[in-house]
C-alpha cells in the first residue's frame, strides 16, 4: 500500500485537481463528518432490507442488463442499489466534495445517479474496468466523476477499491486500437493494466489501493480503469457512491435494465 494521494482536501483545491489529472483519482481522508457517515449508512441498510425482500427469492445475472431498476449485481456476491438524492436527504451543492466537483465539471454538472455498493464476505476481486469510454481520440478531462464514501473503516482484507494510477490516460479506445471499448467498460477478463500498454514503451499503470476510515472520500475519473478488491474479512463491505456528470453528456452504462422488482414477472 503506497500512500501517496492519501490526505485531505482542506483549503487546496488545487492539489486536488493536480491529483485528479495526473492520477485519475485522489484520496480525501476524513472528507464527511461522522453524524453524516451515519446517516448515509442508516439510510443504506433500511433501502437495502426493503429491497432484499421485494426481491425474495428471484435470481439475479451478473451486469447492468441483467439486474433491476432498483438492484444491480455487479460481480458475485456485489450488489449495487440506487438511492437518490432526495432518499438520501441531502442536496449536491451542500455536499462536501461540490467544490472539486464544480472546478473539474463544471458550476452546472449534473448529478447522474447515487447509491450503495456492498460486496459480501467472500466476493472476489471484480475484473478491471471503466465506467464509461473516452469520447474523443485527444486526451480531454473528464467527462464525469465518481464519488464513493466509506460507510465504515475498510481495512484491506474487506477488500477497498484498487486503482490503476494514471490509467485514465490510457483507456481511450478510439486513439489505441487495441483497446475495445466494451471490453473496458463490461469487465471482460483480459482487462488488465498490462493491456492498456502493450506494445508500447510506456510503463505499466501502478496499482494501487488503500485501507479507508469511515467518512473518507475516493474521488476518480470514470475513465480510470480500477477494480473492487475481493473481501476476505466476515463482514459485508459498505461503500455509498454519488455520481456527476458534465452537462449535456448522456451515456449510461451502468442501470441498464428496465424491469422492477415491485412489477409482476420484473
Amino acid at each position: 500500500m503506497n500512500d501517496k494521494g492519501a490526505r485531505a482536501i482542506g483549503s487546496s483545491l488545487d492539489d486536488a485537481r493536480l491529483r485528479l489529472s495526473n492520477d485519475g483519482f485522489v484520496v480525501l481522508v476524513g472528507m464527511c463528518e461522522a453524524s453524516f457517515v451515519a446517516h448515509l449508512l442508516d439510510v443504506a441498510l433500511d433501502r437495502s432490507r426493503e429491497v432484499t425482500e421485494a426481491l425474495g427469492s428471484r435470481s439475479i445475472g451478473i451486469g447492468s442488463a441483467a439486474g433491476f431498476v432498483e438492484v444491480v449485481q455487479r460481480s458475485p456476491g456485489r450488489w449495487d442499489i440506487p438511492i437518490s438524492l432526495s432518499e438520501f436527504g441531502v442536496e449536491d451543492q451542500s455536499l462536501p466534495w461540490w467544490p472539486l466537483v464544480a472546478d473539474t465539471l463544471g458550476t452546472d454538472a449534473e448529478h447522474s445517479f447515487s447509491g450503495v455498493v456492498y460486496s459480501d464476505p467472500g466476493s472476489p476481486a471484480q475484473c478491471w474496468h471503466i465506467d464509461s469510454p473516452h469520447v474523443t481520440a485527444e486526451h480531454r478531462s473528464p467527462h464525469a466523476l465518481n464519488i464513493m464514501v466509506a460507510l465504515h473503516d475498510i481495512p484491506l482484507a474487506m477488500g477497498p477499491t484498487e486503482f490503476a494510477r494514471g490509467s485514465h490516460q490510457l483507456t481511450n479506445h478510439l486513439q489505441n486500437s487495441r483497446l475495445v471499448s466494451d471490453e473496458l467498460v463490461y469487465q471482460h477478463e483480459t482487462t488488465f493494466p498490462e493491456q492498456l500498454v502493450a506494445g508500447s514503451q510506456d510503463e505499466v499503470p501502478e496499482r494501487i489501493s488503500y485501507p479507508l476510515t469511515a467518512g473518507t472520500c475516493l474521488v476518480f475519473d470514470d475513465r480510470l480503469l480500477h477494480r473492487g478488491l475481493g473481501n476476505d474479512s466476515a463482514n459485508r463491505r459498505s461503500v455509498a457512491y454519488f455520481a456527476y456528470r458534465q452537462s449535456g453528456y448522456q451515456e449510461n452504462t451502468h442501470f441498464e435494465s428496465q424491469r422492477s422488482i415491485y412489477r409482476a414477472g420484473g
